[in-house]
Formats: C-alpha cells, sequence, structure tokens
C-alpha cells in the first residue's frame, strides 16, 4: 500500500460523530453477516468472539449442505420422472451457488475486514460538511439498495420455503404411505421425513437452509452496495474539489496549491485503490396447488433478476461516476491556471480514460448493457427448455 499519511494527514481518532456515521453506513452488513459469520471482527476480539464466529461458519455450511446432499441423491438416485429431474435442477443449482458464494466469502473475510477499514478511515478524515453530506447520500442509497434486495430475496424465499410446501398438502401413494411434500425432497434412506417428528425437524431444518442462503446472496448485495456507492462519493468528493480547485489558486501561495493538487491525486489514487479491492472481493459470487406455484417460482424469479439488476446497475453507477471525474477535471477553468501547474492534471485526466468498472469474473462488465444480454441469453434458453421439455 501506498503511504499516503503526509500528504491526506494523519488519520484522526474515532469521533462520536464519526462513529455514528460508521454505524449507519454499516448497519445493515451487521444484519446479513453476522448469523453466517461473515461479519469481520477485530484481532484483538475475544477468543470467545473468535469461536462463535467460526461455529456460526461451520452452521452455515452444514444447513447448506443438509439441503443440497439429500436432495441431489433424491434427484439423480429415486426420481424417475424426467419432468421432475428438471424442475429440480433449478434449486440445486441455487444451493451450488450459494455454497461456493459463501466459500468465497469465507476466504476473503479478511480483505472484506480491510476494506471496512478503508470505509472507517475515511469517515474519520471527514472535515468538510459538504464532504460528510455526500458520504452520508451514499450510505442512504446503500442501505435502501440492500434492504430491497432483503424484502425480494426473503419474500420470494418465504414463499418458496413456507406457502409452497404447507398449500400443496399431503397426498397418499400407491402404497397407502400418506407423504408431506418438502421445499427440497430428501433421499430416504439418509433423513426419512413421512412421519412427526422427522418431518418438522427436517421442515424447520430446510427453512433454517433457506434462510441462510438468502443471507448470503443479501449480504453479498450489501457489501457491494455499500463498498463501490463508499467510492462513488469519493470521487464526488474529488470532483468538488477539483471544482474549487482552479477558484481558490488565485488565493494561495504557490506551496499550498501544489499541496492540494497533490491532495487530490492522492484521493483519487486511493480510491482507485479501494476500487481495485472491491474488485477482489466480488469477483471470487409440485405438481399440485399450480397457481401458488406459479406465485412462488415468479417471485424466485423477479428476485434473482433484481438481485443482477442490483449489481449492474452497481456497476453502471460507478463507471459512470468514475467518468465524471475526467469530466470535471476538463471542464474547470484550467486554462487560466500557468502552463506549469496545468500541466499537474494531465496524470489525473490520463488516469481518468480507463474509467473503473465492477466485473463479473473477469469476464463482463456489470452495467446495464450486461443485464440486457443476461435477459436476452436467459430468453432463449427458457425457449430452448420449453422446446425440449414440453
Amino acid at each position: 500500500m501506498r503511504n499516503n499519511t503526509n500528504i491526506l494527514g494523519t488519520i484522526p481518532e474515532p469521533t462520536k460523530r464519526s462513529k455514528s456515521d460508521m454505524k449507519y453506513c454499516t448497519t445493515m452488513n451487521r444484519w446479513f453477516l453476522i448469523p453466517i459469520g461473515i461479519w469481520p471482527i477485530d484481532s484483538d476480539a475475544k477468543i470467545f468472539e473468535k469461536i462463535f464466529s467460526k461455529t456460526r461458519i461451520v452452521i452455515s455450511y452444514l444447513l447448506i449442505l443438509f439441503l443440497l446432499v439429500p436432495c441431489a441423491l433424491h434427484t439423480f438416485i429415486n426420481e424417475k420422472n424426467p419432468r421432475l429431474k428438471m424442475k429440480m435442477i433449478g434449486p440445486l443449482s441455487f444451493c451450488l451457488m450459494a455454497i461456493s458464494k459463501y466459500c468465497f466469502l469465507v476466504r476473503r473475510k479478511n480483505e472484506i475486514r480491510k476494506c471496512f477499514d478503508h470505509v472507517f478511515i475515511d469517515w474519520r478524515r471527514v472535515t468538510f460538511p459538504i464532504d460528510r453530506e455526500i458520504m452520508l447520500a451514499n450510505a442512504k442509497l446503500g442501505r435502501f439498495i440492500a434492504s430491497v434486495c432483503a424484502v425480494f430475496m426473503y419474500g420470494g424465499g418465504f414463499f418458496y420455503h413456507t406457502i409452497m410446501p404447507i398449500s400443496a398438502g399431503s397426498y397418499i401413494t400407491p402404497s397407502n404411505i400418506t407423504v408431506r411434500p418438502l421445499t427440497y425432497p430428501v433421499y430416504d434412506p439418509l433423513f426419512p421425513a413421512k412421519n412427526s417428528p422427522s418431518y418438522e425437524i427436517v421442515f424447520v431444518t430446510q427453512w433454517c437452509s433457506g434462510f441462510v442462503m438468502y443471507s448470503i446472496t443479501i449480504g453479498t448485495c450489501s457489501l457491494a452496495g455499500v463498498f463501490v456507492l463508499h467510492a462513488c462519493g469519493q470521487l464526488t468528493i474529488v470532483m468538488n474539489r477539483l471544482e474549487n480547485f482552479v477558484k481558490s489558486s488565485k488565493k494561495s501561495s504557490n506551496d499550498m496549491f501544489e499541496n492540494r493538487l497533490a491532495e487530490i491525486v492522492e484521493l483519487h489514487l486511493r480510491t482507485l485503490g479501494f476500487i481495485l479491492r472491491i474488485e477482489g472481493i466480488l469477483n471470487e459470487e409440485f405438481e399440485r396447488a399450480e397457481t401458488i406455484a406459479t406465485v412462488t417460482y415468479c417471485v424466485l424469479l423477479v428476485s434473482f433478476t433484481f438481485n443482477i439488476f442490483i449489481f449492474c446497475y452497481i456497476g453502471e453507477t460507478l463507471t459512470q461516476q468514475g467518468k465524471k471525474v475526467g469530466s470535471t477535471a476538463y471542464m474547470i477553468e484550467w486554462y487560466k491556471l500557468p502552463g506549469k501547474d496545468a500541466r499537474g492534471l494531465i496524470l489525473l485526466l490520463a488516469m481518468t480514460n480507463y474509467p473503473c468498472s465492477i466485473t463479473a469474473g473477469k469476464m463482463a462488465e456489470l452495467s446495464y448493457s450486461s443485464f440486457c444480454g443476461v435477459l436476452k441469453t436467459a430468453m432463449g434458453y427458457l425457449n430452448l427448455l420449453r422446446t425440449v421439455v414440453l
């Protein structure tokens, strides 16, 4: 890491206001990440807190595997109906994505802590009211994105894990066995769940497993929202300082002028480094009751589509904000500066020629165009499945 202490100044001690702002900025992240053990804890935390955090991680892994393994065994061993097998591919894929995403979050837990430390330092360095207003506005937007994502995901999960199996009711097989449907069918030799209380135990455990999987998705989305929008706020601060740069140049001495320019460039570089760190974190993510089932699948489809849109919206916002820095640097009255001093903006303009962006696995940028491409591809696969299955 670059040593920017001499330019941006020493890191102030946290004040009551900065602590309150930091808490406001990260409240949603705490709610979603603490239950699954991803919320970073301090290195000097008590041993009990560290053990409790690791215990939550182990429990989360076990809950996801409790869904994945029995359901996969039932689908590929017991189930003989090809159409029902095809219907279970979606839930199984979601479980696989959830556990892979969770493994990635656990592996990147230290990087997440460093990102939060970066955010906390930025809050502690706030000195101008306008800077605080910008950061609070972006923090508010990040909280809103996380809240809406939680409503969609938890709402869809509640329908899928609660309303759907209850509304389906029980039925009697030709062997005179009463079967009560579960959200995820289980492999009978492994977990017999036809009678009480085993059915209730499996039902509640699957419900908890669903809560963990949806919390993983929401937690990832909230991290992206808070971190990326914080970076957007820092870029907005850079633009504000650029706009005031020329106006105050006539009233400042040469040394103060150079220090202000160095501070702007260093703040921009610090924000770009933060964006690279964010990029690293985000890259490594029933036959009966047909009406209820259709509504449930539609709710889940909307939830997943909205989740993809949120990531694309965040990526598009960051890219546009990065471009605005270059536009602001060019549109200020730089021609009124002395030739030697104006050349100091060349580096900033050169860096903005390559706008910062968030990618999906280093393969595609998260943007509105990518979202439209995903929708087109999804509709193509849907038509293919309809042709093959129906």
